[in-house]
């Protein structure tokens, strides 16, 4: 593995149904200098043998973990344990095991962090492509150039945008200074990212590349066994939205995610002021 290269593609891996299509995207890539890191989480299917096919197309390290932290929640764990794999590339992506990246990603991430040093930038969001279970296309969603963190966050919201980890990119410097939230499942943790990771600042939008997200009923999101979890990631995310970031939104904003936090938590309130206060 080289340290000159300044990406770390990091894989959390599960299930092996559409990895050959993440690990095709990687071998077919325009551009090489990237390192991969595959950190097993006990998934009952080991690549192993498929990732014999694909030594010398491109550099990999993969690590079986012995504990399965997806499936307790704990995805926030594992993806830390994942990047804790790479060394000490400049910059970091998160590759679920069922999406995968344009044949010119990496190329176009060498030429978008040209613009990303010039304006302190530290969150890159690449042109998302939805695709079905088998591949077919729905539909690609451009990224603005410029664009705040917190309108990402609000059209997400809004179901204007869609806000998932694998489309971004970030420096390792902001990862190891301010982390992920520790939100069960991982739910709404990349949502947070573009306020945490941007300093409530701006994401720059890479539209010449792009990552395929698969819509399928297998990811571990979609299972109605791991609805808790989902549910007290709702609590604390919106908690520490009116907590931390009140003034980055307007009243109605606010307003929006006081009604989600106190459904998620009507009763122990925990904010600053009471429910009745804030409302009005």
């Amino acid at each position: 593995m080289s340290n000159q290269k300044k990406l770390a593609i990091v894989i959390p891996y599960y299930k092996i149904d559409y990895f050959k299509d993440t690990l095709d995207s990687l071998a077919n890539q325009t551009n090489k200098d990237f390192n991969v890191y595959i950190g097993n989480d006990n998934g009952p299917n080991s690549p192993h043998d498929l990732l014999l096919t694909y030594q010398n197309k491109f550099d990999y390290e993969y690590t079986e973990f012995k504990e399965n932290l997806g499936g307790k929640g704990e995805l926030v764990q594992q993806w830390d344990r994942c990047i804790a794999l790479s060394t000490e590339e400049e910059w970091i992506m998160i590759l679920a095991d069922d999406d995968y990246i344009s044949n010119n990603f990496v190329e176009q991430f060498y030429k978008s962090i040209l613009i990303a040093n010039e304006k302190s930038i530290n969150l890159l969001r690449f042109k998302m492509r939805r695709i079905t279970h088998d591949n077919n296309f729905l539909v690609d969603h451009e990224q603005p150039l410029i664009h705040k963190g917190a309108n990402y966050l609000w059209e997400d919201e809004t179901h204007e945008r869609f806000i998932s980890i694998s489309e971004n990119v970030f420096r390792r410097s902001v990862y190891n200074k301010i982390g992920f939230r520790n939100y069960p499942l991982a739910w709404r943790v990349p949502y947070m990212m573009y306020l945490d990771f941007t300093t409530d600042g701006d994401v720059l939008g890479v539209n010449g590349a792009f990552v395929a997200i698969r819509r399928s009923e297998n990811q571990l999101t979609r299972r109605n066994d791991v609805n808790q979890y989902k549910r007290h990631a709702m609590k604390q995310c919106y908690f520490d939205l009116l907590n931390e970031y009140e003034k980055s939104f307007n009243k109605n904003q606010n307003l929006h995610f006081l009604k989600i936090y106190h459904y998620y938590n009507k009763e122990n309130n925990l904010l600053k002021q009471n429910f009745s206060t804030l409302f009005f």
